[in-house]
This record gives C-alpha cells, structure tokens and sequence, in this order.
C-alpha cells in the first residue's frame, strides 16, 4: 500500500560512505533518506511499496547493473524519479538512462548545490507527469 509523505524521499543506493555523503550533500533539502546496500533490501522496499520520490544509483555496481536495479523499483506505484551517477558519462548511458524512463545522468565529481539541484529537478518533473502524490513536498 503506498503511503503519502509530506518530505522529498529519495532512495540512495550504495556503500554506506557513498549514502553518507549524499546524505551530507543534500541535506539543506531536509529530505527523508532511505539507504539500500544490497538487493535484497531493495527487493524488501518494492514488497512494501514505500512511496519514494527519487532514487539515486551508481552506473557501476559490483553485481548488477544499475538498470537491474531500476527494473525492480519501477514495480513501485507511482514510479518514482531516476539519476545514476557516474564517473563519466558515454551517449550510450546517458541514453539508455533516458531510454529507460530515468530523468538524468550526473557526473562526479559534482556540489552539494548541483546534487541538490539535481535532485529537486527530478522531483519537479514527477509533478510535470501529473502524479498527485508528489505534489505536496513540492508546494511547500
């Protein structure tokens, strides 16, 4: 069952380091975070559909690719909003990212204020998709 929220929710997927300084980098969004390390954790946030608004993914993972991933969050109701970060960023990823539904690409090293801006901008286009449910952090 999806439950409304009132705070930006974003899902960062990683090691605990990478989730700790996303966290750092957006944390003037007061954004509720929620931390996956292994798929089986992802896999446990689809069952329980939690409402997340954006999630955040590395392009390079060890076992899976990052679209693995995303084929299993967009079981989520509504489909929350996607950037994978890379290192550096091909045509090819960028538009399989695009191709997939994602909402962008963003290359490292980046600022707090381009990751926060980043993350907004995922979140406003949700809002540009007609999906009542993110509306109302947005209006805030």
């Amino acid at each position: 069952m999806t439950q409304k929220h009132s705070k930006l929710r974003v899902l960062v997927a990683g090691p605990p380091h990478v989730q700790a300084e996303f966290q750092r980098q957006v944390a003037d969004l007061h954004a509720a975070f929620l931390f996956v390390c292994r798929t089986s954790d992802l896999s446990q946030l689809v069952r329980n559909q939690e409402l997340v608004h954006v999630v955040v993914l590395p392009a390079a993972l060890q076992k899976v690719g990052w679209w693995g991933l995303w084929n299993e969050i967009c079981l989520l109701n509504p489909r929350p909003a996607l950037l994978v970060y890379t290192h550096t960023a091909s045509f090819q990823l960028w538009s399989s990212v695009l191709e997939s539904g994602g909402y962008d690409v963003i290359v490292e090293p980046f600022t707090d204020e381009e990751l926060q801006g980043a993350v907004l901008r995922a979140a406003r286009s949700l809002e540009d998709e007609s999906q009542d449910e993110f509306r109302d952090f947005l209006d805030e």
